[in-house]
């Protein structure tokens, strides 16, 4: 194909009758010439296929054997906090069971406290009331049922 003055190639420099402008987009593709890039002058430069990779980390088993390790010293440790805990456990049950003692001696001399309190109010309230006996079990069951004592307010009369 011939060139003319500009870089804009027409349906002319292919042989072709010319068409309006307005019509080159109608032209089928398969009537033209196919238009291929082609290299540069001289070709392409050579891909480096011989280049030397890089260490791309640890072998597999040595990625098994740091996990390995990694995971059994994190179950070392694991085991030995449940071991202190245990024991903290331990030390804080045996000083509530030595404590037991003196707090139900505390909750007992209280209950006396409160009940002394009661049957002397229930003594004041019913000396009219003749056959009267203070502080007996209205229930004859003959068992020690302690009284259900909510905290005495001193408030109410």
């Amino acid at each position: 194909p011939s060139t003319t003055s500009d870089t804009h190639t027409t349906l002319a420099d292919f042989g072709l009758p010319s068409i309006s402008s307005k019509a080159t987009m109608s032209v089928r593709p398969n009537n033209l010439p196919p238009i291929q890039d082609m290299p540069p002058s001289g070709g392409f430069p050579k891909v480096d296929t011989a280049r030397v990779f890089t260490r791309r980390g640890p072998k597999g088993w040595q990625l098994w054997a740091g996990l390995t390790v990694s995971i059994g010293y994190g179950f070392y440790q694991i085991g030995k906090t449940n071991r202190e805990r245990a024991a903290h456990k331990t030390e804080e049950r045996k000083i509530r069971y030595a404590l037991a003692p003196l707090l139900q001696a505390e909750a007992d001399r209280e209950y006396v406290h409160r009940e002394k309190e009661i049957l002397a109010k229930e003594a004041e309230i019913m000396k009219d009331v003749e056959g009267w006996k203070v502080g007996q079990n209205p229930y004859n069951s003959g068992k020690f049922m302690p009284r259900a004592i909510n905290p005495f307010d001193k408030n109410l009369k």
